[in-house]
């Protein structure tokens, strides 16, 4: 049996490009071996434990700056190894986890977060998109 507590209080806090909403959930699991994920193959590559604090450092981190209609934001990327493992952790899971580790920890991450400000665009017509 597992526990699931919801760690952000707006539904579809993030948004991806794509116009579609992502609610984070959290989950405290009172017995590990008993969660069985079956992964999308198609979105997830691999399951693997990773330190939740370390989205909050700077070490094994690099960001991009990008612009959709306007508005600047950055891509976060965490690389992480594990048993010779290496992980590549970026774009909105990473931003999951950033906030994530900001509400478990009570702290801001110690680098700029610049979270994207997706706007969700109103159709007029096929050809007319007004942000």
């Amino acid at each position: 049996m597992y526990y699931v507590v919801f760690l952000i209080q707006k539904p579809g806090l993030f948004s991806l490009q794509h116009l579609l909403r992502v609610v984070p959930v959290i989950g405290i699991l009172s017995d590990k071996e008993l969660f069985k994920p079956v992964p999308n193959t198609t979105e997830v590559d691999a399951i693997f434990d990773v330190p939740l604090e370390m989205f909050l450092k700077n070490e094994n981190r690099r960001s991009e700056e990008r612009e959709w209609l306007g508005d600047k934001y950055l891509i976060h990327y965490f690389d992480y190894e594990e048993d010779k493992n290496k992980f590549l952790i970026w774009g909105l899971t990473a931003g999951i986890l950033i906030r994530a580790a900001s509400v478990v920890y009570q702290r801001p991450p110690c680098f700029l977060e610049q979270m994207p400000n997706f706007k969700v665009p109103k159709v007029v017509d096929k050809e007319t998109i007004i942000p």
